[in-house]
């Protein structure tokens, strides 16, 4: 597939990296000054500090400079969020669901710590998420705001709803609909707080911050959609994960309902439906822009 109105602009590998470090050093800094105390932290520090691309709080962060704010005033929602990304892949790793013992290249929680402790450090996870946000130096309807759509973005209508659509759906062939719900709700929710919380911060009017989360609804579909392809079509070296599992425990997938082919695609669809929504007075789409294609490079 080709884009034709894509020419690379900005070197956004650079900015992704150059944020991915900011926000490690501030979840770092966070965890050294954090209550160690509980028996349960070493449990979560371990997953939090297991790496991963940190694609959240670098789209927080992306979206705040999008609209002409400071990306280092989103570390405190960035790392809210990526506590809750850490909790949902620690429950997602479990037997009961996933069944994976490796995640980023290392033993899963739940290997390293025993299920029981895994469970409750993904717990204690969803909670510190509101602590962060609660003690952090925004302003009370910012906070507000930002805890509301992340309960919203995390509960029945969101993530964990789209988990147990997944796991329900197992051995079950799905439209591409039904499939597109799934991702939406276990997905894409994540990505429109990191689009929401990053143009709250910046103080962005209402239409910008309906277009940027609108990307984040796209950009999720299209993140989703290319993980599955990854996940038939490269090693568990490169993934840092087992690959091949969607096939063994008969996912619905975009891959399972429509061929490898037309999954990428639908990815490129996505990503361009994604792309279409950086309008409405968004300052600086550009590394939004490149973001959202450099992902979709890696199965094209």
């Amino acid at each position: 597939m080709v884009f034709p109105l894509w020419e690379k602009q900005v070197d956004i590998s650079a900015q992704i990296s150059g944020k991915k470090d900011l926000f490690e050093n501030h979840l770092h800094a966070y965890l050294e000054t954090a209550d160690a105390s509980s028996g349960i932290f070493e449990a979560f520090s371990y997953s939090l500090r297991a790496g991963g691309k940190r694609i959240r709080p670098v789209l927080a962060m992306m979206a705040c400079e999008s609209l002409g704010g400071n990306a280092p005033e989103t570390l405190p929602a960035g790392l809210a969020i990526e506590m809750i990304h850490t909790f949902s892949l620690i429950h997602d790793d479990l037997p009961a669901l996933d069944n994976d013992d490796m995640r980023r290249g290392r033993p899963t929680c739940h290997a390293k710590f025993g299920e029981a402790t895994a469970i409750l450090a993904g717990d204690a996870l969803i909670f510190q998420a509101l602590s962060v946000i609660g003690d952090s130096g925004y302003p009370l309807r910012v906070k507000l705001d930002i805890l509301t759509f992340m309960a919203e973005a995390c509960g029945v209508r969101g993530l964990v709803q789209g988990e147990y659509q997944d796991v329900m759906a197992e051995g079950k062939s799905l439209s591409i609909q039904d499939i597109r719900d799934i991702y939406r709700k276990k997905t894409s929710r994540l990505f429109e707080l990191c689009m929401f919380a990053g143009s709250r911060i910046a103080g962005g009017a209402t239409e910008q911050i309906d277009a940027l989360v609108g990307f984040g609804t796209y950009l999720g579909l299209a993140f989703q959609a290319i993980d599955d392809i990854l996940d038939v079509t490269s090693s568990g070296d490169v993934l840092g994960k087992t690959s091949g599992k969607d096939i063994i425990q008969d996912k619905a997938t975009i891959v399972k309902a429509v061929g490898l082919e037309n999954a990428r695609r639908w990815a490129g669809e996505m990503t361009e439906k994604a792309v279409a929504h950086l309008h409405a007075g968004v300052t600086n789409p550009l590394p939004l822009k490149e973001f959202a294609f450099s992902m979709l490079e890696r199965v094209m």
